[in-house]
């Protein structure tokens, strides 16, 4: 029913625009539903009394499963295979843009989405809540500034934050100088909910009681050789005026000749005064030569009211490059690798030896076997601190026309995991096909199967077999083909 309700509110708007001669629309309509089964665990207990040890030391059930027990409790807690679940989750999405309103400059902006579980006997994650708007604004251009007020997503180099509230850009175009400031009632960062919606409740003692404030600046100059942005964002907490964070960024783009250029930015959080992320790359393109060498750092942020910060987060550094080459008319390879290495802890662990530094490969290939047939190969391998991962992934599509296309994938996932005494292997293979059954509709569908089986010493060895069925409808309504585009877009210089 949730779904229904939200393709008709699309239809409604659809159908209004069109009815105004003088008004212009573009309107995106997309719905897919999945069926799923897979097979989770279900805790239970023995006593401790009942617990036998195993051939090789370990505590376990009489019946095999290893067991948790704590000293001075009398039962001791394991895990058994739980029943097969299914679930059948949905999605529709429709994403609208308004103009010819009445004031030249003026759009409107709305994308949201309506999800739901059709299943009854589990909920799948990322069904709640029920409704969500993504965004929904209303944006006056004029060819030196642009106003903004309603639901917006900003993104740069600090993130991507969602805030209900104003922003206003001014432009000197001739000089490729941009500035934009914006203000408004923060949203949790991951999602477009505000802090008090009850989606959130896991985290309810830890979050404010309010939306914070937030305010940001962001200004950037573009020339032919070189591109520079700067970035402020401020948190404040409504309730007790304290800030929630406050942060800088830079970067930077030179490209001093023919096809080099260097790349690079940092972050620093003025609320905890420590540096955050940064990178440098010196890049090569060419149509048949990239080439990529790099440094970057990993700073996790968290905001001053969150715990986390008080693990003292251990950022890491790491060294990259990457190579692809266009061997032939129809073969392309490339290959990545990178090595890093987390900064001191200020710890000790005497008893233990811990890795504190890791590697990532990767390679691949792609090969255009003819006009229609296209055949992918890749390859990746990571190894660090808690886990390593090994896999491969393929595929081979037929795309005839720009009618149809069908593709047929598989891929394999290894992950001995050094903090357990268990090993996962998943196997994945599946087929998407994807229709224009006409001008503005595409229907698609999708059929994956995971093999997965975990090595176990115990009997908890068992497999993780899940099956996938999918399906998704995209629908597109526009008056570009009968009026202009709207002056909010018309009016902004070319680059913006």
């Amino acid at each position: 029913m949730r779904l229904r309700a939200a393709a008709l509110t699309g239809l409604a708007l659809a159908l209004a625009a069109g009815t105004a001669s003088a008004q212009g629309y573009q309107l995106r309509v997309s719905g897919g539903i999945q069926a799923v089964s897979f097979r989770g665990y279900s805790a239970d207990s023995i006593r401790v009394d009942s617990v036998v040890t195993g051939p090789n030391g370990s505590l376990e059930t009489p019946s095999g499963y290893a067991v948790a027990c704590t000293s001075g409790l009398p039962y001791c807690n394991y895990w058994v295979p739980g029943p097969i679940r299914h679930s059948t989750p949905g999605m529709a999405q429709a994403a609208l843009t308004m103009w010819g309103l009445g004031v030249p400059g003026l759009r409107v902006q709305v994308n949201g989405y309506a999800a739901s579980d059709f299943g009854s006997e589990a909920t799948w994650p990322g069904v709640n809540p029920n409704y969500q708007l993504i965004e929904g604004y209303a944006e006056y251009a004029a060819p030196a500034w642009t106003a903004i007020a309603g639901r917006k997503i900003v993104t740069g180099r600090l993130g991507t934050y969602s805030f209900d509230g104003g922003q206003l850009t001014g432009r000197l175009a001739s000089a490729g100088l941009s500035v934009s400031g914006y203000v408004g009632a923060g949203l949790a960062i991951g999602t477009n909910l505000p802090y008090s919606s009850e989606d959130l409740t896991p985290q309810e003692e830890y979050l404010p009681s309010q939306s914070p404030i937030v305010a940001g600046v962001y200004g950037s100059w573009i020339s032919p050789h070189a591109e520079l942005t700067a970035e402020y964002r401020r948190e404040v907490d409504q309730t007790t005026d304290y800030f929630g964070s406050e942060r800088v960024a830079g970067s930077a783009t030179l490209r001093p000749f023919g096809a080099w250029s260097l790349v690079g930015g940092a972050v620093y959080d003025i609320a905890s005064g420590l540096w955050g992320s940064a990178d440098a790359a010196l890049r090569f393109a060419t149509p048949k030569v990239g080439v990529v060498a790099g440094y970057r750092r990993y700073a996790p942020f968290y905001e001053l009211w969150t715990v986390w910060g008080a693990f003292s987060p251990v950022p890491y550094n790491a060294i990259y490059g990457s190579l692809s080459v266009q061997v032939t008319k129809r073969l392309q390879l490339r290959v990545r690798g990178e090595s890093y290495q987390f900064e001191s802890a200020d710890a000790e662990t005497p008893l233990v030896s811990i890795e504190d530094a890791g590697h990532r490969v990767s390679g691949g290939g792609t090969y255009q076997i003819s006009n229609a047939w296209q055949a992918q190969l890749g390859y990746q391998n990571e190894f660090g601190p808690g886990a390593a991962s090994s896999g491969w992934d393929g595929s081979v599509t037929f795309a005839p026309t720009g009618k149809y296309s069908i593709m047929a994938y598989g891929s394999s996932l290894s992950r001995p995991l050094e903090y357990r005494w268990d090993q996962s292997v998943v196997m994945l293979y599946g087929v998407q096909a994807s229709v224009v059954a006409r001008e503005n509709v595409t229907v698609a569908f999708t059929m994956a199967r995971y093999d997965e089986n975990r090595e176990r010493p115990d009997a908890a060895s068992f497999e993780w077999d899940q099956v996938r069925f999918g399906a998704k409808v995209i629908m597109t309504f526009s008056s570009a083909d009968r009026l202009p585009l709207p002056k909010a877009i018309s009016n902004r210089p070319a680059g913006y």
